[in-house]
């Protein structure tokens, strides 16, 4: 009687002091070991061992995005890839904004990104891709310099998604229209500082959902490019972070891989 009542104690313990941030992590592998950046290039990178303005910081176990650079001084802007493309997966990190921005924006809003479906010329700072925005602005603000976490960018002409919007922005409520990028109102960052957790799930070129602290942010469907004039789906790519003068963290980036949904 009395292991019975110990082990279920025993276990509700370790599941709450255990418990992941993003709840259930069944599945999920690495795609940052903390330790190098093996599996990643950088777009800029000149050959083995560049990688550009992103380094490792050991102490964090995170990318670190212009480390060691002078506040206000110029810096190039990059964007680093895996090296393996993916097509139906969550994928899962954690991201912490730092005190420098650097020219021509030291004095702008911070701004980075998490791009997905990324092909094309992975030598391209802005490869074409779909993009989860990350960015410091308030989401009710609508400022002409706008980089706020989970709007939603479509990197390419040729690139169109669907999406739910009222009054031109992220609406779940809204009317599914066909188009490019636009603002979503949903979201709060932590403070300049604090590690934001984000998600996106995708479902090859059916839907994808962008998930910041928890809550849902944006979802769009329908992903399409045109290839010789003809539209065709947009179902895979390579998974790409981005460097836009602003020093940050990436952290615990990890992806889980899914089955494909029966249609």
């Amino acid at each position: 009687l009395i292991m019975k009542h110990k082990i279920p104690f025993l276990a509700c313990f370790l599941a709450f002091s255990v418990a992941p941030v993003f709840g259930d992590e069944e599945g999920f592998v690495p795609l940052f070991n903390g330790k190098d950046l093996e599996g990643w290039t950088s777009a800029k990178s000149k050959g083995e061992g560049d990688t550009g303005p992103y380094s490792v910081n050991k102490e964090e176990k995170a990318i670190h995005v212009y480390a060691g650079e002078k506040q206000g001084s110029e810096q190039v802007t990059d964007c680093l890839n895996t090296n393996k493309s993916y097509s139906h997966y969550i994928l899962r990190l954690e991201y912490k904004w730092l005190e420098n921005r650097f020219a021509p924006r030291a004095d702008w809003d911070r701004d980075a990104g998490l791009l997905f479906h990324v092909h094309g010329d992975l030598t391209k700072v802005w490869p074409l891709s779909l993009e989860m925005q990350i960015g410091e602005t308030p989401g009710d603000s609508f400022p002409k310099r706008r980089f706020h976490t989970g709007d939603l960018f479509v990197l390419g002409g040729n690139l169109r998604v669907d999406a739910p919007r009222k009054d031109k922005r992220y609406d779940p409520e809204g009317k599914w229209e066909t188009g490019r990028s636009g603002p979503t109102t949903l979201g709060v960052e932590k403070p300049k500082g604090e590690w934001n957790e984000m998600e996106i799930q995708v479902h090859g070129s059916e839907k994808a959902i962008f998930i910041l602290n928890g809550e849902t942010v944006y979802e769009i469907r329908n992903f399409t490019q045109k290839v010789n004039g003809e539209k065709k789906p947009l179902s895979e790519g390579h998974i790409g972070l981005q460097a836009e003068w602003a020093e940050l963290l990436y952290r615990n980036i990890r992806i889980k891989e899914l089955k494909p949904e029966k249609e």
